[in-house]
């Protein structure tokens, strides 16, 4: 299991949501609910989700990892799962309750919102891929991720 990626567990959990509930998910829409579980879960627990960093693209924050994984959709509806090898639709287990609380939380606040909504919200000024992306970074700050406000709430 050591191989398996965080990001990939935690985006399987959010199709699964749009999958179950029947809404419009695009790789965009993915990238932005992934970021605000990962806000959701550094402001809650002062740790991050998940190794990986966001990275600052255009539209907002991305992990390549998944931007990889999901990249023949472009602008099209996700229709699987991140594959991990095997036929097994791997989720992040009810048993990591800040996860799923995050998730959730994410979920119920962001779900009914375009992809270019949810990325005009990562877009204000003040928020950590602003920050990053004056600085001319590739990456955005974990802390400045935790210091951003909720937004649309």
């Amino acid at each position: 299991m050591s191989n398996i990626n965080p990001a990939l567990l935690v985006a399987n959990n959010i199709l699964e949501d749009a999958f179950k509930k029947g809404y419009y998910i695009s790789p965009m829409k993915l990238q932005k609910l992934l970021y605000f579980t990962y806000k959701k879960y550094i402001k809650d627990t002062k740790n991050p989700l998940f190794n990986e960093s966001f990275e600052v693209w255009q539209y907002g924050p991305v992990l390549p990892s998944v931007y990889s994984e999901f990249r023949n959709y472009n602008k099209s509806e996700i229709r699987r799962y991140a594959f991990f090898g095997n036929d097994d639709v791997l989720l992040v287990s009810e048993q990591h309750t800040e996860i799923y609380m995050a998730i959730d939380y994410v979920l119920d606040k962001y779900r009914h919102y375009s992809a270019i909504d949810l990325s005009d919200l990562t877009h204000k000024d003040g928020t950590a891929w602003h920050k990053a992306r004056t600085r001319n970074e590739l990456y955005l700050e974990d802390d400045e991720i935790a210091e951003e406000a909720w937004l649309y709430e």
